[in-house]
């Protein structure tokens, strides 16, 4: 069935029609990396891409209308390669990618981007870039991380962490959330380090990078025996409608850069 929210089922007069709209533009950001023994390569890229499909069709219900493109699923995962399956741009590459894909959907007449982000490695590059596609463009590109759309959700539905890891708790209770088939059951038997090596770490007073296989062995940080669908459900509609409230202020479109 054809879905009016994203821009590979639309026809090219359809997207033309959106621009001359004004139509809000989602870019999913994603990753192809490992996720321990229980989840796919790809949740960070279905997690942004189910997202920002909701996100859009729920600003379209509200008369706003909003377009989601085909998602970028490599982005920069360079500390996953020691771990199968993970595919990975360099930081360089990546950044030139992002700001072509911002170039073609501002070159169609859109001047209301955000990216959606699944996935936390893309943090800094995606930040840096944004500093010379917003001075190109001439207007801001926003970057929203979907797990930002409520600050205090995960902390108050999760039981064994206060925030997002990595194949945790919080990730693979999204994932049972999206399709349950997705999951191996092992999930509720694992569990991985915590955090990070050093207490500074922890505290974010130091920042570095570390390849994954110095936080855990099995690829997992957090606590996926802890998981469940209904935390994931619970935790889906509050980002959604926590980004859609901020997308739906006109003052977020109205900024310079």
């Amino acid at each position: 069935m054809k879905n009016m929210v994203r821009w590979d089922n639309l026809t090219s007069p359809q997207i033309k029609r959106l621009a001359q709209e004004e139509a809000i533009v989602l870019i999913p950001l994603g990753s192809t990396e490992q996720h321990g023994p229980h989840l796919p390569v790809g949740c960070d890229n279905l997690m942004a891409t189910w997202m920002a499909e909701q996100v859009a069709a729920s600003l379209s219900q509200k008369g706003i209308p909003c377009v989601v493109t085909p998602s970028i699923a490599v982005a920069n995962s360079r500390h996953h390669m020691s771990f199968a399956g993970t595919i990975s741009l360099s930081v360089e590459h990546y950044m030139a990618v992002l700001a072509d894909y911002c170039r073609c959907v501002a070159a169609h007449g859109f001047h209301k981007i955000a990216i959606i982000n699944g996935h936390g490695g893309n943090d800094a590059p995606t930040q840096a870039a944004l500093v010379g596609i917003n001075e190109e463009l001439g207007f801001p590109v926003y970057y929203a991380p979907y797990y930002k759309g409520d600050l205090t959700v995960q902390p108050e539905t999760l039981e064994t962490q206060t925030g997002m890891n990595h194949a945790c708790e919080g990730e693979t209770s999204l994932a049972l959330a999206l399709d349950e088939s997705l999951v191996d059951p092992m999930y509720k038997t694992l569990k991985g380090n915590p955090g990070y090596p050093l207490e500074a770490e922890n505290k974010h007073i130091l920042t570095t990078f570390h390849r994954m296989e110095s936080h855990t062995e099995n690829g997992i940080m957090g606590n996926s025996y802890a998981a469940t669908k209904e935390k994931g459900e619970i935790m889906v509609r509050r980002f959604v409608d926590g980004l859609v409230d901020v997308f739906s202020n006109p003052q977020v479109w109205q900024q310079k850069v």
